[in-house]
């Protein structure tokens, strides 16, 4: 009986530990209970795992933790919202995880401030996300939520509550970065939600006999192209789990075909414009070969130059031409699309397998568009 009774304790105790990990507040003193002092004035580096304030030059404003809340009086506003921070660095994310920051917020009149949480320095890139920016204040306390998913992580993380453009009091209390687990994978409901622009897909006078024949049609996918600088790729095994998707959510007849297609030169001033070339050469190949099927498809990525070490993703063209090498329903993403943003395809520091996941799931998100372009 004892042996039951502590097997079952241990069995408990090692649940609330592993639920405590995940649920553990990943900022330090986010209930502003535990010290009152701030860091402010820092030269160089900022201190890991303390708040600190920083502002600029022209603004007035002080700053203090009182009745365990902290408060920040703005009597003489900038032009911009980066000028006045509250700040803390230091913390850890596990790329793969998905997190909840939330936060307490109230301020003496009706405000509008930004939140950022991401990369420290370099390219200051955000893991919440540009639409997760601008958030509000009003006169009474609210709790602001916001989910993100972490797909690379940097040397440095920094969370700002940017608040340059405020001219009243604000307060804060209870930050809290919790850990989730590992990402959930998406119902099909949520993937098949109403985006308002999947993508951008340039008219063809094919289209429409493409969209009432596409089901019954045979189609050849080749491989995924990938350019990065100077430098092209090619990965049959990248086209072969696109065209897997493709089969799976809308039942194509698709084959791959291993020979490579060469685009040419990544030529233009614009992303249209290398959509545009790339496909005019990659329509001459393929009529060149005269093959026996309806339809090609021809997946490309674009990457940007690497910037201090992050790698994005600039581009995604998805190529779909007849056999005469017309296009029929190409189309585009990049970051003004809700999917792409979404996706957060960025890397940093990536090595091979963070390159083939990146890429891996550039194809996910223009799989997802072609089947809100064609439902």
């Amino acid at each position: 009986m004892k042996k039951t009774y502590y097997t079952s304790l241990l069995f408990w105790a090692m649940l609330f530990i592993i639920s405590m990990s995940h649920s553990q507040n990943i900022i330090t003193n986010g209930d502003f209970s535990s010290t009152t002092n701030l860091v402010s004035n820092f030269n160089g580096p900022l201190p890991a795992n303390v708040w600190a304030t920083w502002q600029g030059n022209r603004i007035d404003a002080t700053a203090a933790i009182v009745n365990q809340e902290f408060k920040y009086q703005i009597h003489t506003a900038g032009n911009n919202t980066y000028e006045v921070q509250l700040i803390q660095t230091g913390f850890s994310l596990v790329p793969g995880h998905s997190y909840k920051l939330s936060f307490d917020v109230k301020a003496d009149t009706t405000s509008t401030f930004g939140v950022f949480l991401g990369e420290n320095n370099g390219n200051w890139t955000s893991l919440i996300g540009a639409n997760n920016y601008i958030q509000h204040a009003t006169t009474q306390w609210r709790t602001i939520s916001i989910d993100f998913d972490v797909f690379t992580v940097f040397p440095n993380h920094k969370l700002s509550f940017e608040l340059g453009t405020v001219q009243t009091s604000i307060f804060f209390d209870n930050v809290q970065l919790i850990d989730l687990g590992v990402q959930k994978k998406e119902t099909s409901s949520e993937l098949n939600k109403n985006i308002g622009m999947p993508g951008f897909r340039p008219e063809s006078a094919l289209d429409e006999v493409f969209l009432n024949s596409y089901k019954e049609s045979t189609f050849i996918i080749y491989p995924t192209i990938s350019r990065i600088t100077d430098t092209t790729t090619w990965s049959g095994l990248l086209s072969e789990g696109f065209a897997q998707i493709l089969k799976r959510d809308e039942n194509l007849n698709i084959r791959l075909d291993e020979n490579l297609l060469h685009p040419g030169e990544l030529k233009g001033k614009s992303q249209f414009e290398f959509f545009t070339n790339d496909m005019a050469q990659l329509g001459k190949e393929i009529k060149k070969k005269k093959e026996q099927i309806a339809y090609c498809i021809i997946p490309e990525i674009v990457f940007e130059p690497r910037r201090q070490g992050t790698l994005f993703v600039f581009g995604i063209h998805i190529f779909i031409l007849n056999n005469k090498g017309e296009n029929v329903f190409s189309f585009l993403l990049n970051s003004h699309h809700e999917l792409f943003v979404k996706a957060k395809l960025f890397a940093y520091n990536p090595n091979e397998k963070d390159l083939e996941a990146l890429k891996q799931r550039s194809l996910e998100v223009g799989a997802r568009a072609f089947r809100l372009m064609v439902n």
